[in-house]
């Protein structure tokens, strides 16, 4: 099972356009049983669902204006880092989307 988790969209069911569809449509449209997406979803909890088939996971961002897009992704990154260190998970691929966060990547 290969799991992949993707990072900088708002999340999906899609209500915004470009990545958002982007995100919608890949999830939608699996043919390979042996992906698992995992996709960051902007939230007001930290809940999880499913929709098409794909583990949604909520971060909580506060509203800090525009930094807002930042700490999400940054956020959303250590989730997905503590997810797969929990749960084992070998050879996973993080996708990022509108890498707005270069500079921060080093430290995590």
């Amino acid at each position: 099972m290969r799991n992949v988790f993707i990072i900088g969209c708002k999340g999906i069911p899609s209500k915004y356009g470009g990545y958002e569809t982007f995100v919608e449509n890949l999830t939608f449209y699996k043919s390979d049983n042996n992906i698992k997406y995992h996709v960051a979803c902007i939230g007001n909890d930290e809940s999880e669902y499913q929709h098409n088939n794909a583990r949604c996971f909520n971060v909580k961002v506060p509203n800090i204006g525009s930094a807002k897009a930042i700490y999400y992704d940054v956020k959303a990154i250590e989730k997905s880092i503590a997810y797969i260190k929990q749960h084992k998970i070998e050879n996973a691929i993080i996708y990022i989307l509108a890498c707005r966060i270069g500079p921060f990547l080093r430290s995590l």
